[in-house]
């Protein structure tokens, strides 16, 4: 069971460290979502919360033990509510750093996913990027690319869909 549950988690742990990343270079978009939250809001403290994030996605890719699963999940059951609460608000979340869209309930939900992705591997277990470099040359090739288009895939299910859906909505 562990070696099904490897992809979604390293999926997971590679957009929190795309998110990180991207929050670390521009913080405004967050500390408007923070003070949107009623939340302390200052860039300083979005970046510590950034790194932090970066640090914790990079940890479960490497090492995605269970206590390291719980705090993925964790995390993202905290960024399953925070969206549910700023869309209703039709406020941003800056969850990519500079992307001003609106938080959608798109966002809760893949959230919501990511965390139960990660109680799941801590039930279960999961690997880390060891055993897929481990593994034959093609079959390891395979689950990179796979690995990195559905990070790049829930990028844009978190920045592009909100704007798509808006544009089809009924005003």
């Amino acid at each position: 069971m562990s070696e099904a549950l490897t992809a979604p988690l390293l999926v997971a742990a590679t957009v929190l460290c795309a998110a990180g990343a991207l929050k670390l270079r521009s913080p405004q978009a967050a500390v408007r979502a923070f003070a949107a939250l009623g939340l302390p809001a200052h860039a300083g403290l979005v970046r510590v919360l950034a790194a932090c994030e970066l640090v914790l996605g990079a940890w479960c890719a490497l090492h995605p033990s269970r206590p390291v699963a719980a705090a993925v999940a964790c995390l993202y059951a905290a960024f399953a509510g925070a969206a549910a609460i700023l869309a209703r608000r039709r406020s941003s979340c800056g969850c990519f750093g500079e992307d001003e869209s609106p938080a959608s309930l798109w966002q809760s939900v893949l959230s919501a996913l990511f965390a139960l992705a990660a109680i799941c591997a801590i039930v279960a277990g999961a690997h880390g990027l060891d055993w897929v470099l481990g593994r034959p040359a093609l079959d390891a090739a395979v689950a990179l690319v796979g690995i990195a288009g559905g990070a790049y895939a829930t990028v844009l299910a978190y920045t592009q869909l909100p704007r798509a859906w808006a544009a089809w909505s009924v005003p």
